[in-house]
């Protein structure tokens, strides 16, 4: 079976009008993946259709009494988190990759992380009323750097910015204490103050850090890179830098508002 797969897998790969449409876009390096990147997307949405199912059977009643609205956020953010996990996992090694040290705007290491964000842009525009042009911006934004990664151009960076998502994984674990009953608890309390801190130092300061050396070796040694390419980087990282400050000053609101002195002290009498 593995082997019918593998054989499948291949004859997609050398199809020659994907091959010419990589290269029609600009993408040679995209050629291999394009087929498992769409399937990884493909499995996105089955885990977000999938989730409600085995989340009713591990939270029993507290999420059957969830809104519909309620019940399709949490398999978003399922899918969410299982992304923020594992690409914070293997985006680590990315740093110490010998080829993308040595050549950080075009050097090319096998690294998928926008079929994500492919998915995600799905999930931003059908649900753009609600969510609002900052999630749609911020999507767009990411799919672009990651998917322009197989030209190849800055997947060394790339990595650096996807370490972003590490404070992903506590914004997720605080939205379901709200909706499991937990709001208030000293547990969300600890929950919050370790994603304020990652937040902070993973999006705001490495993320300002790592900014200034990407455009700085942009000014340097980007020139083969067309212009319009290096302003999609600038005009996509101030973006995403700008929409993080301001979503930082809506958590510490947030904070505020669920852990003000009085109900701190409710929430620890009552544990």
């Amino acid at each position: 079976m593995l082997s019918t797969l593998a054989t499948n897998y291949q004859l997609l790969v050398e199809l020659p009008a994907a091959q010419n449409f990589c290269a029609l876009i600009g993408l040679p390096r995209l050629v291999p993946y394009w087929p498992a990147l769409l399937a990884f997307a493909g499995l996105f949405q089955l885990l977000r259709l999938s989730s409600n199912t085995l989340s009713s059977l591990v939270f029993g009643a507290k999420f059957d009494s969830l809104t519909p609205r309620q019940k399709y956020d949490w398999g978003v953010r399922v899918v969410s988190q299982v992304h923020a996990i594992v690409v914070v996992v293997l985006a680590i090694p990315i740093f110490f990759k010998q080829e993308l040290i040595n050549d950080k705007l075009f050097g090319f290491d096998n690294y998928a992380a926008w079929v994500y964000f492919l998915w995600d842009i799905c999930v931003s525009v059908g649900d753009a009323k609600r969510l609002g042009v900052g999630f749609i911006v911020h999507a767009f934004a990411s799919f672009g750097v990651y998917i322009l990664s197989f030209r190849p151009s800055l997947q060394y960076y790339g990595a650096s910015f996807i370490m972003f998502e590490a404070s992903t994984i506590f914004l997720n674990m605080n939205w379901w204490m709200d909706k499991l009953g937990m709001t208030g608890s000293r547990l969300q309390l600890y929950n919050a103050c370790t994603l304020l801190f990652l937040y902070l130092t993973v999006r705001l300061i490495f993320g300002v850090y790592m900014s200034y050396h990407l455009f700085a070796d942009l000014d340097a040694n980007g020139s083969s890179m067309p212009i319009a390419l290096r302003y999609f980087y600038r005009i996509a990282n101030y973006s995403i830098i700008l929409l993080s400050y301001y979503w930082f000053y809506l958590m510490i609101a947030a904070v505020r508002k669920r852990f003000s002195p009085s109900k701190t002290d409710k929430a620890v009498k009552t544990e």
